[in-house]
């Protein structure tokens, strides 16, 4: 168990490197935890608000910054190497700050854009020049982290301004990815354009070619959905839960839900996919025809969410959080196996802790976190 001190800012990111540290990240840097005894490892301060830590290699820690990208040295955590975010794309000295997307393996995703002069055209005879206009320019970007170099930029639709535009990573297949624009950072242009409904953008990995541009079915574009290595998408469609083949979108198989309890995002392992409902209840279908091999309910409080479902890393192991509790499962056939709540606040007059739980799974390891608290189980 380790407590994140209170006189530290709460911690902003948790993430597991090369199962043998847990490093945080909050506004005044980053903090490793020895994930065997809970006890600090070190600190740097140079990752002051910084995103997930990724492992780059087996000898370097990597940590996204507000001003560039570090490598620390997981043994005492001094700053082994820095690139500033002017150096991450050249002929791009205007960069903003990119907004990590994602990662698979040592490749890292990230959108960032620039403001740009467009000159006014020459004007007709008689007529006064216009006026020349600022014009936000956004891309997505692929980064080696072990190489420490760009692979790739391709352009993009620009975000609501001022922001660079925000993207979650929906899929990594063998030769390509899959990214959804987060609603709040779409334009007004984009949001009528999309009528409703959810884009997805596919992107070669190799070169960062566009490949295409789709909506799926009904899909909303806040609603739960995650792909596969396979070309699958799924999606929460109103109460169920639908599979569509990609770029097709040729809908697969539906599996049917309980009216006001929509699907959470779900996650797949070999033929398996695992969903989640705001039902309170996690299960298991067959990712090719959808047919439901168990469903199981957490017996938490139905709140406003789904469950956030997470495998161990054997594939064993189903762990269910939400703001309740975790609810661990046996993937293969739904045995409850234990639960977790914490006892909160122990001080009298300290504050009521209202952030939901957290699972990180690396190893025989799941690290769960409320707010400041981290607990280490061992897992099957």
């Amino acid at each position: 168990m380790y407590t994140h001190p209170a006189a530290e800012p709460a911690p902003l990111t948790a993430a597991v490197w090369n199962d043998r540290l847990l490093v945080l990240t909050d506004r005044n840097g980053a903090t490793a935890v020895d994930l065997r005894t809970g006890r600090r490892a070190w600190q740097n301060a140079d990752a002051a608000g910084g995103e997930a830590a990724l492992p780059a290699g087996k000898d370097l820690c990597f940590v996204a910054t507000p001003s560039g990208f570090l490598w620390l040295s997981p043994k005492d955590g001094k700053t082994a190497h820095r690139v500033e975010h002017a150096a991450l794309s050249p002929g791009m000295p205007k960069l903003s700050a990119p907004a990590f997307v994602g990662a698979s393996g040592p490749v890292i995703w990230l959108t960032g854009s620039e403001t740009v002069t467009v000159k006014a055209p020459p004007p007709k005879k008689g007529k006064k020049r216009g006026k020349d206009k600022q014009v936000v320019r956004a891309y997505l970007f692929a980064y080696d982290i072990v190489r420490r170099e760009q692979l790739w930029r391709a352009p993009g639709p620009a975000g609501r301004a001022p922001g660079t535009p925000v993207h979650r990573l929906i899929a990594v297949g063998r030769n390509d990815l899959v990214v959804r624009q987060s609603p709040a950072t779409l334009t007004p242009g984009d949001v009528r354009a999309a009528k409703g409904k959810a884009v997805f953008r596919s992107f070669d990995r190799r070169t960062g070619k566009a490949l295409w541009t789709k909506q799926f079915g009904t899909v909303a574009p806040d609603a739960a959905a995650m792909g596969d290595d396979q070309g699958l998408l799924y999606a929460a469609v109103g109460d169920d839960l639908q599979a569509f083949e990609t770029p097709a979108g040729k809908p697969k198989w539906t599996l049917n839900g309980t009216s006001g309890t929509p699907y959470g995002t779900p996650v797949a392992t070999g033929a398996v996919l695992h969903t989640t409902n705001r039902d309170q209840e996690v299960g298991a279908v067959e990712r090719e025809t959808g047919r439901l091999r168990w469903r199981r309910s957490t017996e938490a409080a139905i709140g406003t969410a789904a469950p956030a479902v997470t495998l161990s890393s054997t594939g064993r192991t189903l762990l269910a959080s939400d703001g309740s509790q975790v609810t661990a499962f046996a993937a293969e056939d739904g045995r409850r196996l234990w639960k977790f709540q914490d006892i909160g606040t122990q001080d009298p007059k300290g504050p009521t802790v209202t952030a939901p739980y957290r699972v990180l799974a690396s190893g025989r390891t799941a690290v769960v976190q409320r707010e400041r608290i981290f607990y280490a189980f061992p897992v099957a």
